[in-house]
């Protein structure tokens, strides 16, 4: 009899031979950063825990990255990067028992729904199950619009694991899928999110094994290195346990859980010994939620630095404000970071309450207080903020606050189907000023400036907000793209409209602050000005050999 694990899972009866499939990416002009699939690393890594066999499949690899092929919605033009669906399809072994694609973002729709189709043309038998933030966000419209089988709302290793072991899909938290046959078949939503591990310690490392890790090391997914520098993207925690509007983390239900700073550290060491590794790129949401554990990577990184070895880190996400410290400040640096991301979002409180900013009134003194700690520290700053944002609900214990509430009178909005709740006005022309002058404040002190545009991605609380206020510039969201650059934002861009800030609002206002400061965005430039179509790419290739 097989024993039966902590997570209530016991080694298969019938191990499966598991293709994962990374989706192919959207860009506006060009690819602006790639990543080395963590999340298909886990889900494989813990599927080989009992016993499956995985295959991987990403389409950006081998000069995948520069195969540009154009798309469009009834809104919107960008582009799809990466090799095309009949190559990814000549990839999957035949022997393949299911197949698993991450979809990373709202838009891989554009990219997934005509690769699960030509994946179903081929090969129609093999049950094809789709995880990612679109099958967390938008479970119904995945399978609605392509034919997969399975979709995963949430973290995927426990529920991918129990659908290869065969539980049944009605008991499995978080899926949604097509049951029933003829006119009696209807998409089942399981009220549940998935199951997430209690102790993520539990994973094993993320398929080093079976992704193209010689291939993966030769870049930063986002950039914040040099020519010569060999990057390992790593998460030393998962999740956040803030509420921040704007942010898609509360939708996925994520606790904030840490891997154990002796697991970080050997994974990072294995790294170095087996592929020359001199570049940490740590992915966490939430890095430094606890100091204690922070400090203790860093030390390992800068004592590794001080015995001679050139090792680096960067922060991609940014840094929480509210959990640095001087000290911190002078160790990332020891540690071998360049630059760090402040996300101060905006320079106006008012706004930053609307977002359900942790500490919103204190926020602006401590990133001023923080800022400098950095720059003392001799780091590079750079500080994301978010133009355009409409409004949202403050934190709830601000509901009853007669003193709040008389602070923000001139700026409270009534929805009509929720008399109850409390909705702040968000950016008017008033608060964009006051978030330049706190923007030229971070700029005197040596910081550069991240400016980005409000972005409604569907799940958040942004989004919900905007749909039920009527500020989407669209209501038919299906046809909407809402990541099509980081860097190139383009007029078309921005999806929010109100009464205060239209969309051509944000777009001036995001125009004006990259002509007014020195600007840096943590997007990664394709190595090539050239781009080709699949043949093109081929006949180059053959031409080389």
């Amino acid at each position: 009899m097989n024993a039966i694990k902590s997570d209530g899972l016991s080694m298969a009866l019938k191990p499966k031979n598991v293709t994962l499939i990374a989706c192919p990416w959207l860009f506006f002009n060009e690819v602006e950063f790639q990543s080395q699939q963590l999340g298909l690393g886990y889900v494989g890594a813990y599927a080989q825990k009992y016993g499956h066999r995985i295959t991987m499949i990403d389409p950006m690899i081998t000069g995948g990255h520069l195969i540009k092929m154009p798309v469009s919605t009834k809104f919107q033009e960008t582009n799809r990067f990466g090799h095309p669906d009949s190559w990814i399809v000549g990839q999957i072994p035949l022997d393949t028992d299911v197949i698993g694609i991450n979809a990373p973002f709202t838009d891989s729709r554009l990219a997934l729904y005509p690769l699960v189709k030509a994946i179903k043309e081929q090969l129609p038998n093999i049950p094809i199950v789709i995880g990612g933030i679109l099958a967390t966000t938008l479970p119904e419209q995945v399978l609605e619009e392509c034919p997969a089988d399975i979709v995963v709302k949430g973290e995927g290793e426990i529920a991918f694991a129990r659908i290869l072991n065969d539980t049944p899909l009605a008991d499995i938290p978080g899926l949604a899928y097509w049951d029933g046959e003829g006119s009696d078949r209807k998409i089942f939503v399981h009220e549940k999110r998935s199951e997430q591990l209690r102790t993520v310690d539990d994973i094993p490392p993320p398929g080093y094994d079976f992704r193209p890790m010689e291939e993966y090391v030769k870049w930063s997914p986002r950039g914040d290195c040099g020519e010569n520098e060999r990057t390992l993207s790593i998460i030393s925690s998962r999740g956040c346990p803030f509420t921040c509007s704007f942010c898609s983390i509360p939708e996925k239900g994520q606790l904030w859980r840490p891997f154990t700073p002796e697991r970080v550290l050997e994974e990072i060491k294995d790294a170095i010994d087996r592929w020359g590794v001199n570049h940490i790129e740590f992915e966490d949401d939430n890095f430094t939620l606890k100091e204690p554990r922070a400090l203790q990577v860093l030390e390992y990184l800068a004592e590794l630095r001080s015995g001679g070895y050139d090792i680096k880190c960067s922060f991609p996400n940014g840094i929480m404000i509210d959990k640095m410290s001087a000290a911190l400040a002078e160790l990332l640096k020891r540690a071998g970071s360049d630059i760090i991301y402040l996300p101060v979002e905006s320079g106006h409180t008012r706004v930053l309450h609307s977002m359900d900013k942790p500490e919103a009134d204190k926020h602006l003194e401590t990133t001023r207080r923080v800022a400098k700690w950095c720059v003392d520290a001799k780091l590079n700053v750079s500080c994301f903020f978010i133009v355009g944002y409409p409004g949202g609900r403050p934190n709830k214990r601000h509901f009853k606050d007669p003193a709040f509430l008389e602070q923000y009178k001139e700026y409270i909005l009534k929805h009509p189907d929720y008399p109850d709740e409390l909705f702040l006005r968000g950016e008017d022309e008033e608060a964009f000023e006051t978030t330049l002058k706190f923007a030229k404040e971070m700029e005197t002190l040596g910081a550069s400036i991240s400016p980005l545009i409000a972005t409604p991605y569907p799940g958040t609380e942004l989004y919900r907000v905007c749909k039920s206020f009527g500020w989407l510039n669209h209501e038919d969201d299906r046809e909407v793209l809402t990541t099509v650059s980081y860097a190139a934002i383009h007029p078309g861009s921005p999806q929010i409209n109100t009464p205060w800030c239209t969309t051509k609002d944000s777009y001036d206002r995001w125009q004006h602050m990259m002509g007014l400061f020195k600007t840096h965005h943590n997007v990664r430039k394709a190595d090539s000005d050239t781009f080709f179509t699949d043949a093109e790419l081929r006949k180059k290739q053959l031409a080389t050999k």
